[in-house]
Parts: structure tokens; sequence; C-alpha cells
């Protein structure tokens, strides 16, 4: 059985593909109400009072957060993993160890997602760009590891980014890394984009898949769009998955209607 998960905001923010952006509360009611397993939270800092506030109704509530995204960091306020910039690599640095501190409240994920920012500038400089990327990760494993908690590398579709495209390219970054606790997050809206098979590429990362977006074509929730998810969903359990399967997915019709949509097709698979 997989477990469930939704991806909630509690603050605005400039990535779309979001359910309940600006009203946590509602979006964790909803999730508990139609039986997810847990939330993904989308932050922009961990140090923000509504943060605590999130932590302390998860908990009072007795439920689960599946992983935290950390995005927001590079969207909202311009932070990035392949800054050529020692100060923003140092504020990003901190807040990357305070997301961890955060996640292992609930032995949570924490996503290296859009943080990853984009390869700027000059092309003969993306090798240090990335080379600092690799640095960066391979200090906050380390923090992680020693709260108990695993990173996520998710590769981003070309259009958002120049930096990890597809999960062969993650594999390698991970490998760059060298730490026992980052994993791959596939998001099959990327994949659909990037792969030349969705299933062979969950083949490929096999006991590196760490968590799991299932999310249509067109970015709605799964059994929206094209995607063939019940093959995808053999493949998971022909290789061992059994983590989250997440709905990372654009509020529409609207924030319910979605959250619903969602859960429903996760169960029939």
């Amino acid at each position: 059985m997989f477990r469930t998960t939704m991806s909630i905001s509690p603050g605005g923010t400039r990535f779309a593909p979001l359910l309940f952006v600006g009203d946590w509360q509602r979006g964790l009611d909803t999730a508990i109400q139609l039986g997810y397993d847990g939330v993904e939270l989308s932050l922009r800092d961990p140090q923000e009072s509504v943060v605590k506030d999130i932590a302390m109704t998860v908990k009072r509530r007795g439920f689960a957060v599946s992983a935290i995204s950390t995005g927001q960091s590079y969207y909202n306020d311009g932070l990035s993993l392949v800054s050529s910039d020692r100060g923003v690599q140092a504020r990003l640095g901190d807040r990357l160890r305070a997301f961890v501190d955060l996640a292992a409240q609930w032995s949570a994920f924490v996503v290296i997602g859009g943080v990853r920012g984009t390869f700027e500038g000059n092309p003969a400089t993306h090798a240090d760009q990335r080379k600092c990327a690799v640095e960066a990760v391979q200090s906050i494993s380390e923090h992680g590891r020693a709260c108990g908690v695993r990173l996520l590398v998710e590769p981003i579709n070309r259009y958002e980014t120049k930096f990890i495209n597809t999960v062969q390219e993650a594999l390698q970054f991970i490998a760059d890394v060298g730490a026992d606790n980052v994993q791959v997050l596939a998001d099959t809206f990327h994949m659909n984009i990037e792969e030349v098979s969705m299933a062979e590429s969950l083949r490929l990362a096999g006991a590196r898949l760490g968590y799991v977006h299932l999310v249509d074509s067109n970015r709605r929730a799964a059994g929206q769009g094209h995607t063939n998810f019940r093959e995808l969903a053999t493949v998971l359990r022909q290789i061992g998955y059994s983590g989250y399967i997440g709905a990372e997915i654009l509020p529409l019709p609207d924030d319910d209607t979605a959250a619903r949509m969602a859960i429903a097709y996760f169960r029939s698979l």
C-alpha cells in the first residue's frame, strides 16, 4: 500500500501547483477529512511564526508531515544552491539546516527541488556552479543524518531549470554528493516532459526512489490528463516502493475538488 499526501502552503508563492495556498488550516482539515496520510508543506522560511503554528496544530491533531518543500526560498527570495554569492550560499545553508530541524519533528523528507535554482551566465562556469551545489547538499545531508532526516533531489523540467532535469541526472548528482540519506523524488509532471520512458526511469531509480509526486500531464490531479498511472503503479510495486504518493497539483477546478479527485484516484491504483 502506498501512503498518500497532498501539498499545501501557508503563504502566497510564485510556485503555482499547490492546494489551499494561504489557508493551511483548511488544507490540513481537508487532508484529514479525506483520509490522506499526511501533508507536504511548501514553506518559504522555517523561522516564520506561521510555521510554529502549523507544527503545533499538526502535532496536536496527531497528523503526519510527509515532506517539507524548500523551493520558495528560491522562487520568493532568490536563494539558490548555484549562486556564486557567498552571502547567498551562507543564508541558504542556514535556512536549509533549519528546514532539516523542522522536518526532524516528523522524520519528514526535505526536498531539494526548485531551491537548486538554475545555471546562469557563461556555460564555462556551470561546472563550478554545480560543484557549489554538490558541496552545499553534502553539508546539509550531514546535518540531516544527525537529525534522522533524508533529503530528496527532484528532477525538474527544462522550462523551469537547466540543472537536473532527469532521473539519471539526479542519480548522478546524488552519487557525487555521496550521502546515503539522499534519494530521488520522481514527479510525473516533469517526467512526462523529460523522460524517454517514465516506467524505465522509475526502475532506474530503484532503491534510490524515496518519494513520488503523481501529477497528471496537465499538472492537475491524477486522472485528469493522459498519464498512464496504472502502469507506473505496477512498476512502483515491482521495485518494492511503498512510500508516499503525493498530489503537488494545480487547484483546479478548485482546491477541494482537486484534493478529492487526487485521493480518489490514488485509492484506485
